[in-house]
């Protein structure tokens, strides 16, 4: 005798579904990174990218072992709690573009401020669509859309931050000052 769950199905198609999605995101990625370092500024972007996903894996497993943020799915779940397709590519491919954009000369303080927001907006409408309708992502009672925008916001401008005092150092290594 067999017998069937009610919604058993489903929910299995659903998270195919979302793996999938998280697979196309990967392939995106791998995609996309070799343009990103194709400037004359190599060295301040790649810094930017591996200081953001290296804070970004701190953060995370701080924010999932309080139990702030879950990832029902996610890639590689087996061996981490956190979203390393978001702390690893994702998230720090955004860092780099966003230091593309806010490195001119011209840009100062407001204007990379101001910038910040073209990222982390979109960002946080990402994650309020996937905490509502996926399993992609899970907030705690605690954990409100606000606090994403302001986390990754200010995560945003001090990664900027120091990207610029990196810049400012490999400048003065290129061109020290004769006294």
């Amino acid at each position: 005798m067999i017998i069937e769950v009610k919604g058993v199905g489903l929910l299995s198609q659903k998270r195919k579904n979302e793996m999938t999605f998280l697979y196309c995101l990967l392939l995106l990625s791998i995609w996309i990174s070799p343009f990103l370092f194709n400037r004359s500024d190599k060295k301040s972007l790649i810094f930017a990218y591996i200081f953001n996903a290296c804070t970004n894996v701190v953060l995370d497993k701080f924010a999932t072992k309080m139990n702030l943020i879950t990832y029902p799915t996610r890639l590689l779940h087996s061996f981490f709690k956190i979203h390393i397709l978001f702390d690893l590519l994702l998230y720090p491919i955004v860092t780099v573009i966003y230091n593309q954009m806010s490195s001119k000369e011209k840009d100062n303080l407001l204007s990379v401020a101001y910038k910040v927001f073209f990222f982390s907006i979109p960002l946080t409408v990402f994650e309020i669509w996937a905490d509502r309708k996926t399993g992609l992502i899970k907030w705690s009672a605690w954990w409100k859309w606000y606090h994403t925008l302001f986390s990754v916001s200010l995560k945003s401008l001090i990664t900027r931050g120091f990207v610029e005092l990196f810049r400012r150092w490999q400048r003065s290594k290129a061109n020290p000052r004769i006294t």
